[in-house]
């Protein structure tokens, strides 16, 4: 007789009841598994782990009961072995996914007009993989290899496009990459908001190329700024004022081509990057005043090892009058400039380009809520395979977040304790057949599963227990 058993129930009742109301693993992975009967359901499973306790993969069956199987629709015994395959061939095929997963929001109808791009990387634990580089960390770890990825997210937090490429490819490279792919899904018109990683001429004529408008922040360089900063001074007749988020902003615009230049500054803006920049120039005398007391007494600052043999620091203090001013200021605070090809409201170009937060927070999903990193595959193939597992993942949180319209709890992280705490027990009585009882459907996750859970067991124990 088979033995008693509980196991989570919300990661796998997300999925199903996405999968039914919209044919997802049909429409993007229908023919990427071959022949293979069980392709789907190990798609199904690794997601599943994603939304649960993000075990590695040759731990998953370890903590998968047979139940959980057959629910996932598993006909046959899973491997290891498999769900590795099934990664190297989600890998292999990604540009046919990710043309099919277009294909489909398309069909759905859901691409956002205004689409967020942002970039970010991942690190690996090893050596080994061809996509590992060495470049600039967002996840502090300088010392490891990594690789970048770029994401483009609609308003509606329904992604349109993933990007992958090695860890030392730079924003406004890997942005040609991105926009050149995006153009297979969006409609004429359609604006890409980025940050001025991704800024630069040529992307932007790239876009006006393809009938797309573009909103991105000018880099911050004290020469082309302070020529934008004499325009904003010298036309004080056309500032607009207005309120956004409790802080009071002016503006001017100014054109060069077909480009508008808006000019922004904020008192409270500019306060908050002054206070900043006075505590780091007042931590720095800090230190400097130790070191300046071993100036004084002939004492050394330091050895460093050089391949000619030791380099030793000796300090010489040369004294100002006055105070000292502060190196950080540079006189562009509180502003900040907006790039874009659309004339408008600058209260509303400023709120689109504000917008971008759901790109951030779409990439902070993929990393703390469905654990990206670290990457432990060495494999190219496997690697993409993995993080389109985990893009995948984080989709259909979206999806199932955006069919709901009012859930409680929209942070992937928070949102998995809801659903790992909701469970199945599966009863093996000696006589008749199985009792399934639901046990903590808390009401975070009751508007986003609904009565749809039901079709798994219980919600209380029969009456004759």
């Amino acid at each position: 007789m088979p033995k008693n058993t509980t196991f989570s129930l919300g990661n796998v009742a997300l999925i199903d009841k996405i999968d039914s109301e919209t044919t997802f693993f049909e429409s993007i992975l229908g023919g990427i598994g071959g022949r293979s009967k069980s392709f789907i359901p190990s798609v199904k499973l690794l997601i599943s782990n994603k939304l649960n306790q993000s075990v590695s993969i040759n731990k998953i069956l370890e903590f998968t009961p047979e139940e959980l199987l057959t629910t996932l629709g598993f006909e046959n015994k899973a491997s290891d072995r498999s769900l590795y395959r099934v990664l190297e061939r989600l890998g292999e095929r990604q540009p046919v996914i990710l043309d099919q997963y277009q294909q489909w929001i398309r069909h759905q109808k859901l691409v956002d007009l205004t689409q967020v791009i942002d970039f970010s990387s991942s690190y690996f634990e090893g050596t080994k993989c061809p996509l590992g580089e060495l470049g600039y960390s967002r996840d502090s770890q300088p010392g490891k290899l990594q690789f970048t990825f770029g994401i483009s997210v609609g308003l509606n937090n329904i992604p349109t496009m993933l990007t992958i490429q090695k860890g030392n490819v730079q924003d406004k490279k890997h942005m040609r990459s991105l926009i050149r792919l995006c153009s297979r899904v969006l409609p004429e018109g359609s604006l890409l908001v980025f940050d001025c990683g991704g800024n630069t001429q040529d992307n932007k004529r790239r876009i006006r190329d393809l009938k797309f408008h573009y909103l991105t922040l000018k880099a911050k360089k004290k020469g082309p700024y302070q020529r934008e900063i004499a325009i904003y001074h010298s036309r004080k007749e056309s500032q607009v004022t207005f309120i956004s988020n409790n802080r009071v902003y002016s503006c001017v615009k100014s054109r060069d081509g077909e480009e508008v230049r808006y000019i922004f500054f904020s008192e409270d803006l500019a306060y908050d990057q002054l206070t900043k920049k006075a505590r780091k120039l007042e931590k720095d005398l800090k230190k400097g005043k130790i070191l300046a007391k071993k100036v004084e007494r002939g004492k050394d600052l330091g050895q460093y090892i050089a391949p000619d043999g030791w380099i030793i620091a000796r300090g010489h203090l040369q004294k100002i009058l006055g105070e000292i001013p502060n190196p950080y200021v540079t006189g562009l605070e509180g502003f900040f400039i907006l790039e874009s090809s659309i004339d408008d409201d600058p209260e509303k170009i400023l709120t689109a380009y504000k917008n971008r937060d759901r790109a951030e927070k779409f990439i902070r999903d993929l990393k703390e809520g469905a654990e990206m990193r670290p990457i432990r595959h060495w494999s190219k193939h496997a690697v993409i395979g993995y993080v389109l597992i985990v893009f995948l993942t984080k989709v259909l949180v979206s999806l199932t977040q955006f069919f709901c319209k009012n859930p409680l709890v929209k942070n992937l992280k928070v949102l998995k304790n809801y659903l790992t705490n909701l469970t199945l027990t599966i009863i093996y009585p000696s006589f008749g057949y199985p009792v399934k009882i639901i046990s903590n459907f808390s009401p975070e996750i009751r508007p986003i599963l609904g009565d749809f859970i039901k079709r798994y067991g219980n919600l209380e124990a029969p009456n004759h227990w």
